[in-house]
């Protein structure tokens, strides 16, 4: 008998340890893209979700890159520059006095946890330059694959 509940224990410990370890990993690959006349922009963003009984952790890596279509030789004879983006899991803005290099249009982050860019999410690029404004929005790319 007591080789019965010993053995019974240890079953139950065993299932409910197993149950605790269960982890489930989702990871998202999402690029939005858009454009208006003068600027084009593109958000990647690569999130980790980590699922497990009661808890839910989520880490974001994302680059965000903004583009000129015009010649890049404009860029050097801005005096004043400005540029921000917006979505659901926030944003980011950037300032500058001077020549605009290509290494100042691209913004990347690393190791953030919480909320990211959902597939429905709509994020808001404002560029301002030498009295000029440009908006316009980034909507998910149908051709990003999941991972």
């Amino acid at each position: 008998m007591f080789k019965i509940i010993r053995v019974s224990l240890v079953l139950v410990l065993m299932v409910i340890f197993t149950a605790g370890c269960n982890t489930e990993t989702i990871k998202h690959h999402d690029i939005f893209t858009g454009e208006g006349s003068m600027w084009s922009a593109e958000y990647v963003q690569d999130v980790t979700e980590k699922i497990k009984p009661k808890v839910h952790e989520t880490s974001k890596n994302y680059v965000f890159k903004l583009k000129y279509k015009g010649d890049s030789l404009d860029l050097a004879v801005i005096k004043q520059f400005k540029y921000s983006f917006k979505g659901t899991a926030g944003g980011e803005s950037r300032s500058q006095d001077g020549p605009v290099k290509l290494a100042d249009l691209k913004f990347s982050h690393t190791g953030s946890t919480g909320s990211y860019e959902r597939e429905d999410s709509i994020i808001r690029v404002e560029v301002e330059w030498d009295g000029q404004k440009e908006q316009f929005e980034l909507r998910k790319d149908p051709l990003s694959n999941e991972k």
